[in-house]
C-alpha cells in the first residue's frame, strides 16, 4: 500500500493524530480526566490547567468548579480560586471541604470575616474537623472574639472527654488564654 493510500485510510478512520507530523505533537486539549489524575496526584498546577480548561467548555460543572477553586488554593492561587468558590457555591456545592478550603483562600486575600463565615458553615456539615476548628478559633482571635474562641475549643474537648478521649485543644486553649 503506498504511503498517500495510507494516509486517506487514517484519515477516513479517524487515525489522522497518528500519522508522524515531523514536527511536535501538538499540545493535549485539556480534560476532565487529566484534571482528576492531576488533582489525585496533588499536582495543582496541573489540575486547575486542565479543570479550567474543561470549564470553557462545561462552565456549569458544579463538581469541577468546587475542584478547580480547591486546586487554586492548594497552589496559592488564593485571588485566582475565589470566583470559582463562588461559581461551586451558586451551583449548589455544599461541602465542608469546599467550604474550608473557601475559607484558606478568604483569609490569605484579607477577608478575616469571610473566612470565619466560611469555616462556621464547614463546621456545620461535619463538627469533628479539627483542622477547621482550630483555624477558625485562631481567626476569631485575630478578629477579637477571645471567648467564643476558647468555647469554641472547650466544646469539642468536652465531646472528646465525654467519649472516653483526651482533649485535643488543650494548648490551643492555653495559648489564647495567656494572651488576654
Amino acid at each position: 500500500m503506498t504511503r498517500r493510500l495510507g494516509v486517506i485510510l487514517a484519515v477516513a478512520l479517524g487515525l489522522g493524530a497518528c500519522e508522524p507530523s515531523g514536527g511536535k505533537a501538538p499540545p493535549q486539549p485539556a480534560s476532565l480526566e487529566d484534571g482528576d489524575r492531576c488533582f489525585a496526584a496533588r499536582d495543582w498546577t496541573c489540575a486547575a490547567a486542565n479543570y479550567g480548561g474543561y470549564l470553557r467548555t462545561y462552565p456549569e460543572d458544579p463538581t469541577v468548579n468546587a475542584r478547580l477553586a480547591l486546586a487554586r488554593t492548594r497552589s496559592g492561587k488564593h485571588q485566582e480560586a475565589l470566583p470559582a468558590y463562588r461559581k461551586a457555591e451558586e451551583l449548589g456545592v455544599v461541602t465542608y471541604d469546599l467550604y474550608a478550603g473557601y475559607a484558606t483562600s478568604l483569609e490569605a486575600t484579607g477577608d478575616l470575616e469571610g473566612a470565619i463565615r466560611a469555616n462556621r458553615k464547614s463546621l456545620e456539615i461535619v463538627p469533628n474537623l479539627v483542622d477547621v476548628r482550630g483555624a477558625l478559633a485562631a481567626q476569631l482571635v485575630r478578629s477579637g472574639q477571645r471567648d467564643e474562641a476558647i468555647a469554641l475549643l472547650e466544646e469539642f474537648d468536652a465531646y472528646l472527654k465525654d467519649n472516653g478521649r483526651p482533649p485535643y485543644f488543650t494548648a490551643q486553649i492555653a495559648s489564647i488564654r495567656e494572651q488576654g
